[in-house]
This record gives C-alpha cells, sequence and structure tokens, in this order.
C-alpha cells in the first residue's frame, strides 16, 4: 500500500470513528429527570428535567424545568471533578463534571457523572423520625453514632435549586 492509498484508509477509518455512536456519544448531552428520593432524587421522580445540548464554542447550554415550567438555562463549561465535594468519597470509576461560571471567575459545579455513584453520609433513619432518641440515649448533637454512609447509584447529579439531586439520563 502507497502513502496515498494509507491516507485514504486513514481518512475513512477516522470518518467512522468520529461519527460511530459510541465515540460520538457524549455524557452529558440529552435530557435527563431527577431520580427517586430512594436515589438521592426529589419527592416526585421526575420534578426537576434538565435538558443539555452542545454550544458552538465547545461548551455546553442546559436549560432547567421544574413541574414542566422553564426555570432558565445555564451556560456549562468541563471542569475538574474536584469542583464537587460531593465527588470526593466516591466509589472507584469514572467521573465528570460540568460547572457554571459564577460573577467571580470561579466555576461552580452544576451537573456531574460519577460511573458508581456516591457516599453520602446521613443521619440514621431511627434518629431523623425521632429526634428525642438523640437526648433519650444520652448522644449529643454531632455525634458519629448518629451517622451512617449510604450508597447512592445514580450517575448523574446536579445542582438545582439549594438542593443536589440524583438523574438519571432518559435519552440522547
Amino acid at each position: 500500500m502507497n502513502d496515498s492509498s494509507m491516507r485514504i484508509v486513514l481518512a475513512i477509518c477516522l470518518a467512522v470513528l468520529t461519527t460511530s455512536s459510541c465515540w460520538a456519544q457524549d455524557l452529558f448531552v440529552g435530557v435527563f429527570e431527577s431520580e427517586s428520593r430512594a436515589n438521592f432524587g426529589t419527592s416526585t421522580p421526575g420534578e426537576y428535567r434538565i435538558e443539555i445540548v452542545p454550544a458552538p464554542n465547545g461548551n455546553y447550554v442546559a436549560t432547567i424545568y421544574q413541574r414542566g415550567k422553564r426555570l432558565g438555562h445555564q451556560e456549562l463549561i468541563t471542569c475538574p471533578v474536584e469542583s464537587e465535594a460531593y465527588l470526593r468519597n466516591r466509589p472507584a470509576g469514572r467521573a465528570e463534571v460540568l460547572c457554571r461560571s459564577n460573577s467571580y471567575g470561579k466555576p461552580l459545579g452544576f451537573i456531574s457523572f460519577s460511573e458508581n455513584g456516591i457516599y453520602i453520609t446521613d443521619v440514621k433513619p431511627k434518629y431523623a423520625k425521632n429526634p428525642d432518641l438523640v437526648e433519650q440515649e444520652g448522644l449529643k448533637p454531632g455525634d458519629p453514632s448518629l451517622f451512617e454512609s449510604r450508597h447512592h447509584t445514580a450517575r448523574y447529579y446536579a445542582n438545582v435549586g439549594a438542593f443536589i439531586f440524583g438523574f438519571r439520563k432518559v435519552s440522547e
């Protein structure tokens, strides 16, 4: 095979790779709906919907909805995983984050992907249901025995309003 034939073959291979669904698929392009409360979502599954599309400048644009009402949109940029504190103690696996920029130029996490979910430290259900048990058992607020680590398996997490919820991707 001569050089020009090799270049043609390489060009065809590159064209196939860049247009194949596995190569072109983007973790963050698509429609996302909030998970159930059991998986770190909202009280009503699907209460929040986020639609993310690529922007011409290589960034992304997210449109956020709550119960079908458009809340607004954000321009998003890729940013370091370390920008999301809740991803620091996650199970091993791929993680990525898209951020919005605030007025001070520091990226603020908006939506993240964690291949194997996240761990969250939360109050044990018996104390959440009956706070009087804390005093009855001789415990003080903040006592480590009041808390437990929970594993949530949602792969996407987003900051909507003042909260972080688990999301699922419902379409590309």
